[in-house]
């Protein structure tokens, strides 16, 4: 087996791209610098991302934007399949199809295209790894009811067919959050032996990775910074004849770097990951098999941060919390029964990828996005569950969330709790892909239900020096201040030569003002004003569930952003726009009826570990508020109590919530046994996908799609609009009720059904092959799945 070389080692050039080198006259690319090159100026960038936030915080063109925009942003993959041989590999020519299909640039003046118009003018790139392409609309969708219910779904329809018609013959194109046997056999066409100079990896070949230097020295640096290769371990599904206890065949758990492997998997504990902070805050004939692969699998599914920034008081686990807290010290489970992974590729830019980013109307609006957004992703992600499969093995579970978060962990042994803090600005208890840590909505319940400070129990290390200068300096409120100042903790990982050139100039002119920076240096450096570059490197390394993007002060001169980062791509158009409507119409619904979805950052948490577990969807319960329409003056009808599914009292149900949607009821009981009553007071209670969605009576749960749908009818839509979209709706209500199942779930019980699986959790590649296959005939319409889409 190949051996990495020590994460100190010099980093080799980025080899040239394979595919169309530039011509011999063409002038050299802009210099490109690593996170060591960078390591010195670290704290100059980051002075010049805090000026730029201030900029554009106080920036009157982005004080208020009167039209409500959104956009999507999706992900593929390229797969070549050998019928003869039963094999399916991924084709690395994603920077080809990327250059074939081009792009006009849109003008900023004509924001409505037609879906045919946006699908040629779609802005193509590629991903990190060679095999994946991303595409964002060639502009921000002005938002209207119209198009969202009757072109989102062509638009992307559109976008695939031009896509398709690019590939090869034997190429399909799968929108599928990762491709199942990658890091397992052969993989990747033309595949080179693993451990080699990009990736640094004894899984991955440097076959699969984009030598795009910024590709490459990202993936490097967060190695790098962390000092060593970030193993992660994700437990293997256990099937019949799985031995036990496994152990992974390429990464054995006796082997010294897979020892110091940290799985992946978070401890059950509310309020706490297992991992300290220094400034703590109370804060996943081949036609004919695939076919009848897929009616066995029909049949089995129908069988089947509010407290002083100086303060180190750890918060208390919430109330009726019967698990005690794991400290930072505490020995870490062992790396047996785990799939082992490791490199940062497996997290970033090799699978396809869907995510909505929102702009609101003013900061305040995007605050409240960003708060009430948060909640909901954890459900988000069990209902758009799709990576059972990880490196050629059934896992055990069904979202990829975990692998995201630990193959690009780039904490040092410092900010791990692992050595005494020297260097590091404090102790991480997340990676820099995870669940946020505060939420920043404001006190002032004109601009929504307040936050208390129960809801910020988590805690977290900030950067001192950027939340004085934004509190102090220049008078941010608290909340956002320590979200900026949260963010600032960590680093990036490279940079191109005009953002050190911006620097240093910034740099200059601070020194020649004796190092203040007062409203008026602000108003008289355009590029600050104008430029967010610095900020947004920084925001690229804390990719979490939501994200509060600044201004785009050029172009189209959109306004704050939030971004839903949580959903799992899906395998058709129709899917796929069916979440994008349902995301952007809550976000409106947020907005109109100033909903509070409000919970303890450490139930959220709680509920993005349940999120991932095997079909969650149907099985596993998730903290949810009881009462979406109260609390608005900071004391909602309950006291803060968890109300648990086990421990619940009869219930005397409170005055009709929307009578019209969910009147009053008896206590009853549970199917699975449980009592269906509850405390009047508990504020958040343990509730089913079923529940969250479509309402409960027994629990007086209004039901987030019923409110939705209370909500289309006072917009007086014209009826074939107001129907479309409940279309597109009830395939969101149908998997959330169970007569739908996940992609997740479809796809490991094809496995199961499949003639050559040996119910031992390795997925054979002819397994595979009929699996993509099948998933493609699926996506072309010429393979019938009831059981995912009805």
């Amino acid at each position: 087996m190949a051996t990495s070389p020590p994460p100190d080692a010099p980093r080799p050039p980025a080899a040239p791209r394979r595919h169309g080198d530039a011509p011999d006259d063409a002038p050299p690319p802009p210099k490109t610098y690593s996170w060591r090159e960078l390591l010195p100026r670290m704290e100059e960038i980051r002075a010049v991302a805090t000026d730029q936030f201030i900029a554009a915080w106080r920036n009157p063109r982005a004080k208020y934007t009167p039209v409500f925009t959104w956009h999507e942003t999706m992900g593929y993959l390229i797969v070549k399949r050998d019928p003869a041989a039963r094999r399916a590999v991924l084709s690395p020519r994603a920077a080809a199809v990327a250059r074939e299909m081009g792009c006009a640039d849109p003008s900023p003046d004509d924001p409505l295209l037609s879906p045919a118009d946006e699908a040629t003018r779609t802005r193509w790139h590629t991903a990190h790894a060679c095999f994946a392409l991303r595409c964002d609309p060639p502009v921000t969708r002005a938002f209207s009811f119209a198009r969202l219910a009757l072109e989102t779904q062509e638009c992307l329809a559109a976008r695939r067919r031009l896509l398709k018609a690019r590939l090869r013959p034997d190429e399909m194109l799968l929108s599928i959050s990762q491709f199942p046997l990658l890091g397992a056999g052969t993989y990747v066409e033309g595949q080179t032996p693993p451990g080699g100079p990009l990736l640094r990896s004894q899984i991955l070949s440097d076959a699969c990775v984009d030598p795009d230097p910024a590709f490459v020295l990202e993936i490097g640096g967060i190695s790098d910074r962390r000092g060593a290769v970030p193993y992660t371990g994700i437990p293997v599904f256990r099937d019949t004849n799985t031995p036990w206890p496994f152990v992974d065949p390429d990464l054995p758990a006796s082997s010294p770097a897979a020892a110091a492997a940290p799985p992946s998997v978070p401890p059950p504990v509310p309020g706490d990951s297992g991992r300290d902070s220094a400034c703590s805050m109370s804060n996943g004939a081949a036609v004919a098999a695939a076919a009848a692969a897929a009616a066995a699998v029909a049949t089995t599914t129908t069988a089947t941060a509010a407290a002083a920034p100086d303060s180190a008081a750890k918060p208390a686990p919430p109330e009726s919390s019967k698990e005690a807290p794991r400290s930072a010290t505490s020995e870490q489970p062992s790396n047996r029964n785990c799939v082992l992974l490791d490199s940062p590729l497996f997290g970033i830019g090799s699978g396809g990828a869907l995510s909505v980013t929102m702009c609101a109307a003013d900061l305040d609006e995007a605050r409240l996005l960003f708060d009430h957004l948060a909640p909901v992703s954890a459900i988000m992600m069990a209902l758009t569950a799709a990576t059972p499969i990880v490196k050629g093995h059934l896992v055990d579970r069904d979202c990829y969330w975990d692998v995201r978060c630990g193959t690009t962990d780039d904490r040092t042994a410092q900010e791990r709790a692992i050595a005494p803090l020297t260097t590091a600005k404090g102790h991480l208890r997340k990676s820099r892909f995870d669940t946020i840590d505060t939420y920043i909505g404001h006190d002032n319940p004109a601009a929504g239900p307040p936050v208390r400070k129960q809801y910020n129990d988590a805690q977290f290390s900030y950067d001192r020096a950027v939340y004085w200068k934004l509190k102090e300096g220049v008078g941010v409120d608290d909340l956002l201040a320590l979200h900026i100042a949260h963010l600032f903790v960590r680093d990036i990982h490279w940079a191109p030569e005009r953002m050190l050139s911006a620097s240093t100039k910034s740099s200059r002119r601070e020194n020649g003002a004796n190092g203040a920076s007062s409203a008026k240096d602000h108003h008289h450096h355009p590029r600050k004003a104008a430029d967010n570059e610095h900020f947004r490197r920084l925001l690229g390394c804390n990719r979490q569930n939501v994200c509060l993007y600044p201004p785009n002060t050029r172009g189209s001169g959109s306004g704050w952003e939030v971004g839903f980062e949580s959903l799992e791509v899906q395998l058709t158009d129709a899917e796929n726009a069916a979440f994008i409507t349902f995301i952007v119409l809550l976000s409106r619904v947020i907005i109109s009826y100033r909903l509070n979805l409000y919970l303890p950052i450490s139930l959220m948490d709680q509920n993005m570990a349940r999120a991932q577990k095997v079909n969650a969807a149907q099985e596993q319960l998730f903290y949810f508020r009881r009462d979406l329409f109260g609390g608005r003056d900071g004391k909602s009808g309950g006291s803060g109590r968890i109300s648990r599914r086990g421990n619940m009292a009869s219930l005397r149900q409170p005055a009709a919530l929307h009578a019209s949607i969910a009147p009053g009821a008896t206590a009853s009981k549970h199917a699975n046994g449980r009592s269906a009553g509850q405390p009047e007071n508990a504020e958040y209670v343990e509730l089913t996908i079923d529940e969250i969605f479509n309402g409960s009576k027994a629990y007086g749960v209004v039901g987030i799609l019923n409110i939705i749908y209370s909500y289309l009818p006072t917009m007086r839509l014209e009826y074939e609009v107001e129907q479309a979209l409940r279309r597109q709706l009830n395939l969101v209500k149908r998997r959330a009720s169970g007569k739908l199942c996940t992609l997740a779930t479809w796809m490991r019980n094809f496995v199961r059904c499949h003639p050559d699986y040996r119910h031992d959790s390795v997925v054979p590649p002819s397994t595979n092959y009929d699996l993509l296959c099948a998933m493609n005939a699926i996506e072309e319409g010429t393979l019938a799945a009831p059981e995912l889409l009805g």
